[in-house]
């Protein structure tokens, strides 16, 4: 008998808690006609696959060439310059993220007179600029919880003074970094970053990206907000 992929199982295992309790729903309050049930099954069919392929082909490329990158930007000798190209990796990265896409339609439809477009651009922005602060990080040798505890705690304080309206946007543009490309790709990016340090421990030092590359987008569209309020 052959072996199930584990691939296939784990991504199934994901989707699988989601389309129980849609069909218990339906079992129950019979919310969808046939035809809509039968598109939701085919679509959950659709996602799986397509789910599994974008997870392969992260582990197949993303995840190499995240680890790649980070092990090369510390041989760059300029840290400005080292700066610079973990701004364009952490921002390209992002902007091709599908999570971005998904903010751009909703910014579309609750940003109000903010032009959407200029909205992406803090945040993917506000990703660059965290990265390269989460590397910098790195560098030094400094203690993640210095930095996550000053920008979280700049989060707050500008909650009580940035327009109401911008404080859920700003929450929900921080997700985009744990999109489903941004998170691999920055954690080895990170991992990478840290394997050619001397003296660095991978666990403590390599991660910690992530929460403060969120930080970015979350603090560019609360000053965009200041600014424009």
């Amino acid at each position: 008998m052959a072996k199930i992929p584990r691939d296939f199982l784990e991504t199934a295992g994901s989707l699988l808690p989601v389309t129980l309790v849609v069909l218990l729903l339906q079992a129950a309050l019979g919310f969808l006609d046939a035809e809509g049930l039968a598109r939701y099954l085919g679509g959950t069919i659709l996602s799986t696959a397509g789910l599994l392929l974008f997870l392969r082909g992260v582990n197949i490329s993303l995840l190499p060439l995240g680890e790649l990158v980070g092990g090369q930007l510390p041989r760059v000798s300029s840290l400005w310059l080292l700066l610079c190209l973990a701004f364009i990796v952490g921002a390209s990265a992002n902007a091709a993220d599908p999570s971005l896409q998904i903010l751009a339609q909703h910014m579309k439809t609750t940003a109000g007179e903010v032009n959407p477009a200029l909205l992406l651009l803090v945040v993917v922005a506000g990703i660059g600029v965290f990265v390269s602060l989460a590397l910098l990080r790195i560098a030094l040798g400094l203690h993640p919880a210095l930095l996550l505890g000053l920008g979280y705690g700049l989060v707050l304080a500008l909650s009580l003074v940035v327009p109401e309206a911008a404080v859920p946007i700003a929450l929900d543009a921080g997700g985009v970094a744990t999109g489903p490309l941004t998170v691999p790709f920055l954690i080895s990016l990170g991992l990478g970053f840290v394997s050619v340090l001397g003296g660095r421990n991978t666990s403590s030092d390599g991660f910690g990206l992530l929460g403060l590359a969120a930080l970015g987008p979350v603090l560019g569209v609360m000053l965009l907000g200041t600014v424009l309020g």
